[in-house]
């Protein structure tokens, strides 16, 4: 049984007359009477009464009407539903230091596919298991079974600096950090404090990932971000790390993941 033989069917019973569906659906008459007969033949009974003035149901029929008419509106709701979430713009969760050096600049002039959440690393998952975005970009890994990671990519990571600034002893410099817990670069920060016997004084955690950025470009202080040529410079003597971020969808999200956004 096909969509197409309920869409006969209804038209059918709707006209009271196969000559007068087969004009409303431009069919020929003969193709009409064939689609009702091999109907008949697959549920295995007659399901209209035939007469000089046309078509009515018997018991079988009154059935499948019934259900046709539940059913094709199911398939009007598919399409409705398909059609209203291919115009939705693509949710994504992400923290602000991937937002500034990852997906800014992916979505480009094309930011008005996308709604942007901007949280801290610990909230992500939640937003993610409660449907609330299409994707969470993350430096953490998951390991619940409804999700599905659908790519990574790696991040350079390095001390960086006020450029043209020489950094000559560390005991004179403010650490600046995030206040998000699980921020990867604010463990990478205090680890390095704990290395170099740094005390914790030097520590300063701010509210903003912008105003890190703009307190290090200021000469204010260093601390270990995304390597950004453009706005800082890297502390020469520490090494480039890489950090991979991670690509989250719903397991059984049937939303199509963007262009260009994984590359």
């Amino acid at each position: 049984m096909e969509i197409n033989d309920l869409i006969i069917f209804k038209t059918v019973v709707t006209e009271g007359s196969i000559s007068k569906a087969a004009n409303v659906l431009g069919y020929v008459q003969p193709h009409l009477t064939e689609r009702i007969k091999r109907l008949e033949q697959e549920l295995d009974t007659p399901l209209l009464h035939r007469s000089n003035k046309g078509v009515t149901t018997l018991p079988s029929g009154d059935v499948l009407v019934d259900y046709a008419n539940r059913i094709l509106n199911l398939v009007d709701e598919a399409k409705h539903e398909i059609k209203r979430s291919s115009t939705l713009p693509y949710r994504i969760a992400t923290s602000p230091s991937i937002l500034s050096n990852y997906v800014s600049k992916r979505i480009g002039g094309t930011f008005m596919k996308y709604e942007l959440t901007i949280e801290n690393s610990s909230q992500l998952h939640s937003l993610l298991r409660n449907e609330k975005v299409d994707m969470v970009i993350t430096y953490g890994t998951y390991a619940d079974s409804d999700f599905r990671q659908v790519g990574s990519h790696p991040i350079s990571m390095g001390l960086q600096k006020a450029k043209g600034k020489t950094i000559m002893n560390y005991l004179n410099q403010y650490f600046f950090v995030s206040q998000d817990q699980q921020c990867p670069f604010r463990k990478r920060t205090i680890d390095f404090m704990e290395e170099n016997h740094i005390p914790k004084e030097q520590l300063h955690p701010l509210d903003s990932f912008s105003l890190i950025q703009e307190f290090i470009s200021d000469g204010k202080g260093i601390a270990f971000l995304p390597i950004n040529d453009e706005q800082l410079g890297r502390v020469e003597d520490v090494g480039e790390e890489s950090l991979p971020v991670h690509f989250y969808t719903m397991r059984e999200s049937g939303r199509e993941i963007p262009v260009g956004l994984l590359s």
